[in-house]
């Protein structure tokens, strides 16, 4: 039997978003929707009986009480306010349902840690579910960049940059979004969409970053408190190696001894550089761009209206160059799982959507956010 799931908010996402999976997906049963409003409820009930389903329609303390108390509904799809969702994600353990909630997974690390200790020694021993709805986690193409370089035809990244500038004026759909306007929460949009391209990185490096260094700015008067921030991502010191490649073939003047500074060691080290303050031109290229720089080529990541994977082999290399296209289908990705889950149906599955998946990700901006110069170390961060 499909699942049968609440939808939890009414906003932009979850109309535009989550609805049209609710609709198409054979995994799921839409039970009920539910809006702190009667009118975000109204136009998500709309939009849902426009896509053919018919479910109830609640709002309001009452109605959210209603849900959880409802044995029908075996789990809930949380798309809500960043700041309100770990006090309704144990709600919702407590009432005995499964929870897929939106990224990012809380306000800050504290905040995250907290949670995800009360749901692995409380809720998870019970059997109850819990994932975190970051798409970009779940995209196909950005795993199949992960397995370009897990596959070794590439060699061992040398260096990497990532970049995502996005144009966001005064009056934006989501910057008019009440809670985004003026945040409760630290980055404002660094933060909410910035846990997206630290998923990535996730999920594609084969060596994470450990360190970071990063300057935070507010460059435009209407994104407060931060719009962009650039950073240094280090990996461990651990994971210096010997520089690649044969030594110089040419006859020289000197032996290495004989410099005045010991060579030194190759380190996968990035760049990281985030901005919502970008002026609004016809400047070309991706909003988002991730570049990463191997011994026998490159893999490059753009995201526009789609994605775009590309490899490039150095020459005399013998890799193909090789381009592929896709559309964005992480959120269908991620409520299917999470649906087959549920259901049972999920055997052999991978868990794309942990927890502590999504707190590093959130870890990573804080660090951004908070380092000012100063080397951020993040497991202690994380561990704090």
């Amino acid at each position: 039997m499909p699942a049968k799931v609440a939808l939890l908010g009414g906003g932009i996402f979850a109309t535009t978003a989550y609805l049209p999976v609710l609709v198409s997906s054979p995994d799921i049963t839409l039970h009920t929707i539910w809006s702190r409003s009667s009118s975000s409820a109204s136009k998500l009930f709309s939009a849902a009986k426009e896509g053919g389903l018919s479910p109830r329609s609640l709002h309001g303390d009452d109605g959210l009480a209603t849900v959880l108390a409802d044995k029908e509904i075996e789990a809930v799809l949380m798309v809500l306010p960043l700041t309100n969702q770990p006090e309704l994600i144990i709600k919702c353990f407590d009432a005995g349902k499964h929870v897929l909630s939106e990224k990012p997974i809380a306000k800050d690390v504290e905040t995250a840690r907290s949670l995800i200790d009360k749901y692995e020694k409380e809720y998870a021993p019970k059997g109850l579910i819990w994932r975190v709805a970051e798409n970009w986690a779940h995209e196909p193409i950005i795993r199949r960049a992960a397995e370009v370089l897990k596959s070794g035809k590439l060699g061992p990244v040398l260096y990497w940059q990532q970049r995502q500038e996005s144009v966001v004026l005064d009056g934006n759909k989501w910057q008019s979004t009440p809670w985004r306007t003026i945040p409760d929460y630290q980055g404002g949009f660094i933060l909410d969409g910035g846990v997206h391209y630290m998923a990535a990185l996730r999920t594609i490096l084969p060596q994470l970053p450990s360190r970071i260094i990063s300057t935070a700015s507010l460059h435009r008067t209407h994104l407060p408190p931060h719009d962009t921030v650039i950073a240094l991502a280090l990996p461990p010191a651990s994971a210096a190696v010997d520089p690649h490649g044969p030594p110089t073939s040419l006859e020289t003047q000197r032996s290495l001894s004989q410099m005045p500074v010991a060579p030194g060691s190759s380190l996968p080290t990035g760049q990281i550089l985030l901005s919502c303050a970008t002026p609004d031109t016809d400047t070309p290229g991706p909003r988002f761009r991730l570049e990463i720089t191997c011994t026998n080529g490159k893999l490059i990541l753009d995201q526009s209206d789609n994605w775009v994977l590309s490899t490039y082999g150095a020459k005399g290399s013998q890799i193909k160059d090789e381009t592929e296209t896709a559309e964005s289908e992480g959120v269908k990705v991620e409520i299917e799982l999470f649906a087959r889950k549920v259901a049972g149906k999920g055997e052999g599955e991978e868990d794309l959507g942990t927890p502590r998946g999504a707190l590093w990700d959130l870890a990573i901006i804080q660090a951004c956010l908070t380092s000012d110069g100063k080397e951020v170390d993040i497991d202690q961060l994380i561990k704090a």
